[in-house]
């Protein structure tokens, strides 16, 4: 049997203005997407200009999370909010280009997105 309370973590929220970064737990699957999306709705409330996902701590994905993702930048499109990933391992950019995710939403760099949004 598999020991689920070590995937999920409480889902940490950065705030800076209407710059908002979201950190991905180290395991974003179809047993935790719900935290996760409770997280995007509360952020959405607020109002954001920027919406930033940190996967510095992510190590896995699955196909289900990968769908969140899509369904919260087709929301961010809609309410004209710029949405980035960035902080991915060189694994997980190869999931993102393999699933061309990376086509749709921007994947940057952890840096850039510090340099141009928060400073």
């Amino acid at each position: 049997m598999i020991d689920k309370s070590r995937y999920i973590k409480e889902v940490e929220i950065e705030e800076k203005d209407k710059v908002i970064i979201i950190a991905l737990p180290k395991y974003f699957y179809i047993g935790n997407i719900v935290e996760v999306e409770q997280t995007w709705d509360q952020v959405l409330k607020k109002e954001p200009t920027v919406i930033g996902f940190n996967c510095q701590n992510l190590e896995f994905i699955d196909s289900s999370a990968i769908g969140t993702l899509v369904k919260f930048f087709n929301t961010s499109v809609k309410n004209s909010i710029e949405m980035y990933v960035f902080g991915l391992s060189s694994e997980l950019i190869k999931i993102f280009e393999t699933t061309k995710i990376n086509r749709i939403m921007s994947v940057i760099e952890k840096d850039e997105f510090y340099k141009k949004f928060i400073r």
